[in-house]
C-alpha cells in the first residue's frame, strides 16, 4: 500500500495522521516480513525515533481494524504485515517461510446467504485465512524428503 492510499484511508475515516502512525506505517512498507511490536519498536529505537511500545500497539490494533494490515498468530508470537490489496482480500500463510500471498477472489458471498437463511445471523463481515506451504517450500520439501 502506498503512502497515498494510507493518507487517503486516513482522511475517509476522519482520522489523524500523527507522527507515531507516519513512522510506523513507513517502518512496516521498508519490509517484506511481518513485524511484531518488539521488532518495530527496535527498529525505529536504531533509527532514533523516539515512539512508545504502547502507540505501536494501538497503532497496529487500528492498521489492522482497518483492513490495511494483516496480523498473523503463530501461539504467542503476533506480528503484522502491511496489506497490498486495498480492497476486500484474503491471506494465504506459508507455515514454512513465513510468506503471505494476498488474493482478492472471494466466493463466499453465496455461502454466507445459506447462512443467513438457515440461521437468521445477520453477517457484518468476514475473514479467511489458508495456511500451508508456498509453491518455493512445497518444492524444497519434496527434494529434501520432509513433510509437515
Amino acid at each position: 500500500m502506498n503512502q497515498e492510499l494510507f493518507r487517503k484511508a486516513f482522511k475517509e475515516k476522519k482520522l489523524r495522521i500523527s507522527h507515531p502512525r507516519l513512522l510506523i506505517y513507513k517502518e512496516l512498507s521498508q519490509t517484506q516480513t511481518p513485524l511484531s511490536a518488539q521488532e518495530l519498536y527496535q527498529s525505529l529505537t536504531k533509527k532514533q525515533r523516539r515512539i512508545g511500545l504502547t502507540s505501536i500497539y494501538r497503532c497496529l490494533n487500528l492498521l489492522e481494524s482497518m483492513g490495511m494490515a494483516f496480523k498473523i498468530s503463530d501461539g504467542s508470537n503476533v506480528r503484522y504485515k502491511l496489506c497490498e490489496l486495498e480492497n476486500h482480500h484474503h491471506h494465504m500463510v506459508c507455515k514454512n517461510c513465513g510468506k503471505i500471498l494476498e488474493f482478492d477472489l472471494c466466493e463466499i458471498q453465496s455461502w454466507s446467504e445459506k447462512i443467513i437463511e438457515s440461521t437468521g445471523f445477520q453477517i457484518t463481515e468476514h475473514h479467511l485465512e489458508f495456511y500451508g506451504f508456498c509453491k518455493e517450500c512445497r518444492l524444497l520439501m519434496e527434494e529434501t524428503g520432509s513433510e509437515d
